[in-house]
């Protein structure tokens, strides 16, 4: 049994903020914003111990990639994925000099750049990131498959994984200029595997289907033969995956459309409820432990007016709970903003937080927890939402909670003045 999204209208934001957006194959993700508190303690407001008052900017340089994912370490290091390659920090917000180079891990492509949209840790303590590259069959430009890469714990490449730490995967056969292949979602499976999703859409065809795309790797980096034909799946009836999940039996479960595949790749005709025993973490929709699933969206109230809306769905598909459409700043009615989600997690009690942008002359960060009802948590920021600004160009594009329920939201911020990218951390109280 399959779902939807809702029709969602896709706000006009400024350059950085689309972009980040557009990488996460969705206009609309989870986490929303408002006004914060004062006080040192509230929910939602910021973690004077992280950063600058809660705040950190890392300056990638003009034209530096955009941060779209994090994901935490057990040792609560922060790592931040996006088209620079990674970024290490400390649980303090110090970017962490002993990883890469000062701080930085670069993926290093050579083919029209790398875009990175996801990141996962193995238990060993290496770390996975996924995104696309320029296809090197054809001229640099407009033909993209997946990249994948995997770094060493202290930010070196893996040269024990495909060539040089990297692999690229195409999805057609023949493949032809043009080609759209975005990785979205990354899972290390419990015997080592590595499950990589997101969409592929064909070349040379305005009418092409944007089609589900998943791809499994050895642990050396090679497609895993038994799954799929030769290591892929491609399926037009589902569209783009941004979320995967497993079962006990490695049965597979994508989203935000939701479907079910068997280890070996085939596609069931049905789905049937499971506990998710292992997800991936990261964009707009997020499985539960219980089989349930998140999914957050930008929805179109009014002309030049977007607000976000938080769906829950029972583990076969039926909807649960819907939020009302609400508006990051935390206004009520109609204001012109445009808000987009980005990202959401789920906490321990189930409610959930979904992060993204805010835009109405200036973008900033937006949040909002959301209960399991779909009400708006009155106790955190103002009124369930809030919004942070760093330098008026800013979006979030990934979230954390923190085992203490402090709350990371991750993203970019850009000087519109000299063109300097940042990667922009802020910590709130849980």
């Amino acid at each position: 049994m399959g779902r939807r999204e809702g029709a969602a209208a896709c706000p006009k934001m400024p350059r950085r903020a689309l972009y980040l957006l557009a990488g996460l194959m969705s206009c609309g993700l989870l986490v929303a914003a408002g006004s914060v508190s004062a006080a040192a303690a509230t929910a939602g407001s910021l973690d004077t111990s992280f950063g600058t008052g809660g705040k950190v900017l890392t300056d990638l340089g003009v034209g530096g990639g955009v941060a779209s994912d994090a994901v935490l370490q057990s040792n609560g290091d922060i790592v931040v994925s996006g088209g620079f390659g990674l970024a290490r920090y400390l649980p303090s917000g110090q970017l962490d000099r002993a990883f890469g180079a000062s701080g930085i891990a670069s993926v290093g492509f050579a083919f029209d750049g790398d875009s990175g949209t996801a990141v996962a840790v193995q238990p060993d303590g290496k770390i996975i990131w996924v995104g696309s590259q320029g296809n090197p069959a054809f001229t640099p430009g407009g033909t993209f498959e997946f990249a994948v890469a995997r770094f060493n714990p202290n930010g070196t490449l893996d040269t024990s994984f495909g060539s040089g730490g990297r692999v690229g995967t195409e999805f057609f056969a023949p493949p032809l200029q043009g080609a759209q292949e975005f990785a979205a979602a990354v899972l290390v499976q419990p015997d080592g595997k590595i499950l990589v999703a997101g969409s592929a859409r064909q070349g040379q065809n305005k009418f092409a289907p944007i089609q589900g795309a998943i791809a499994r790797y050895n642990s050396n980096g090679s497609l895993d033969a038994g799954f799929g034909s030769g290591g892929k799946v491609l399926s037009a009836s589902h569209g783009a995956v941004t979320a995967l999940g497993l079962d006990a039996a490695g049965d597979i479960f994508v989203l935000p459309a939701l479907a079910e595949f068997n280890p070996s790749g085939q596609a069931d005709a049905t789905v049937t409820p499971a506990a998710i025993t292992a997800s991936s973490r990261g964009g707009a929709a997020a499985f539960l432990p219980d089989g349930q699933s998140v999914l957050t969206s930008s929805v179109g109230v009014a002309k030049h007016d977007v607000d976000i809306q938080v769906q829950r769905f029972n583990a076969d598909g039926s909807l649960a709970s819907t939020s009302p459409a609400f508006d990051f700043s935390g206004v009520t009615g109609l204001d012109q903003a445009r808000d987009g989600a980005a990202a959401v997690a789920v906490q321990a009690n189930g409610q959930a937080v979904t992060v993204g942008s805010h835009f109405l002359a200036t973008s900033v960060f937006g949040l909002a927890r959301v209960n399991a009802p779909g009400t708006l948590d009155a106790g955190f920021g103002a009124g369930g939402t809030l919004t942070t600004s760093f330098n008026g160009d800013d979006g979030a594009g990934a979230v954390l909670v923190q085992p203490d329920g402090k709350i990371v939201a991750v993203g970019f911020s850009e000087n519109n003045s000299t063109g300097e990218v940042f990667i922009a951390l802020a910590r709130y109280n849980g």
